[in-house]
């Protein structure tokens, strides 16, 4: 993600930062999200043990956060709620964030280290330290690229739902798997490896609720989410989040919302084309038209090179209801590491 906003507006750059055990000494901003600012770090170490190391610290952005709950808050939000409870709602996402992504263990899981909280003059502003993945989402790669090759492809969306698996073990449910927050480092080999990807950004993840409760330990912050609130982004959404009767008597699983976007992504690396990309439409309600009536090109129009197994791969991940979809991310990679590559 580039950086965009004009200003650093918590003066970060330079600054040192103390979190558990360690201060990390910031080097400057590399991403922004709606309500945060990603710095590059270096962790000291002064005695000398461990030497330097690169590292992430996201920051909550309080003035940009007041401005964007006051001027355009999110959908995920209360909008007649009063501004303060709204940002402590945001500030307990985030917190809830942090606390989570230091519990997680999984090797395509983005991992955080330490948590704190920025000096007074600056807001105390809570900031967790996170390891660095330098390198491009998904997205970035295909835009410069094109679609990734048959091993690049199993590569990033095997490791994507091996991550799901053990997310679903642990009761969670990401909520916003879409390219932007599949990174893939840089290597010297011609395509990606499983080891090379990492998960990011569970600013909007919860707890599952048809699975037992275990995962609740794992968010310290208990932040209701309101019925019929669209969280994420339009284009990665599922159909029935959109027209709920898609579902049929049951109410689609939890664990539909990621499989759906990882379905996408599946069809993103093998074509270069995100079907319900905003850019594709004339209106929004175009748009939301095409999500609920399920119409995009049959991946193997777009890439006829492509097998037959591998097109139905794609075809039941995108199923329109969610009964005809894979059941868990296992059977979805099952499935995937079985059709045939061509």
């Amino acid at each position: 993600m580039s950086v965009e906003r004009s200003a650093d507006p918590t003066n970060l750059a330079g600054a040192m930062l103390a979190a558990g055990e360690h201060a990390y000494r910031v080097v400057r901003p590399i991403a922004l999200g709606g309500f945060s600012i990603v710095y590059l770090a270096r962790r000291s170490d002064p005695f000398g043990r461990e030497g330097e190391r690169e590292v992430a610290i996201k920051v909550l952005d309080l003035p940009h956060l007041h401005e964007r709950l006051r001027d355009a808050p999110p959908a995920f939000v209360d909008p007649d709620a009063p501004l303060a409870q709204q940002m402590a709602e945001v500030r307990e996402r985030f917190l809830n964030e942090a606390h989570l992504l230091r519990q997680l263990r999984h090797p395509n899981i983005v991992q955080a280290f330490d948590q704190g909280e920025l000096p007074g003059p600056r807001g105390r502003a809570p900031f967790f330290v996170m390891e660095y993945v330098p390198g491009s989402d998904v997205g970035e790669i295909v835009r410069r690229s094109g679609a990734l090759d048959g091993p690049g492809t199993r590569a990033v969306v095997g490791a994507l739902l091996s991550a799901l698996a053990y997310l679903e073990r642990e009761a969670v449910m990401h909520r916003d798997v879409k390219a932007a927050n599949v990174l893939v480092r840089p290597s010297a080999r011609a395509t990606p490896a499983a080891a090379d990807v990492r998960l990011i950004d569970f600013g909007l993840t919860t707890s599952m609720t048809r699975v037992p409760r275990s995962a609740q330990a794992l968010f310290p912050h208990e932040v209701r989410t309101r019925p019929g609130m669209l969280w994420g982004t339009l284009a990665w959404c599922p159909p029935e989040r959109l027209a709920p009767f898609l579902s049929g008597d049951d109410e689609a699983p939890d664990v539909q919302v990621d499989l759906w976007g990882t379905g996408l992504l599946l069809y993103l690396c093998l074509t270069g084309v995100q079907p319900f990309d905003c850019e594709r439409f004339a209106t929004e309600a175009d748009q939301f038209a095409a999500l609920i009536e399920n119409r995009f090109p049959a991946p193997r129009e777009l890439r006829p090179s492509l097998t037959p197994s591998l097109e139905r791969v794609v075809l039941r991940a995108l199923a329109l209801r969610p009964r005809d979809r894979f059941r868990d991310a296992n059977e979805f990679l099952a499935a995937l590491r079985e059709a045939d590559p061509g």
